[in-house]
């Protein structure tokens, strides 16, 4: 197995969008619909509209009311500037104990 295909499947195991969608996601205009995900990625519209929600659920972008059309955050322009943040505001906090974990029941 060569290095990029080897960094290849680590990106693929882990995270929940597989990298041909974070490549895609990329190169998409800040105003997006599913249509222009799956022409990019070279997916079904439906497995298009399945990583939408997940990339909606992410808060990379969100659903623009009352169109079929989605909208990058400021923030998440790329899949890399969103997980900068995430690190930076969340991972970071975490590992030092600056943020805590709830309490479960």
């Amino acid at each position: 197995m060569s290095r990029n295909e080897a960094l290849i499947e680590i990106v693929d195991r882990t995270f929940s969008i597989p990298p041909k969608v974070i490549a895609g996601y990329a190169r998409l205009d800040r105003a997006f619909t599913s249509g222009d995900l799956a022409r990019i990625c070279d997916i079904s519209r439906s497995s298009a509209k399945f990583y939408l929600s997940k990339i909606v659920g992410l808060r990379m972008a969100t659903k623009v009311p009352h169109k079929r059309r989605y909208q990058k955050y400021d923030n998440a322009d790329t899949f890399s500037n969103w997980l900068k943040d995430l690190i930076k505001l969340a991972i970071v906090p975490l590992e030092s104990g600056a943020l805590k974990l709830p309490e479960e029941e």
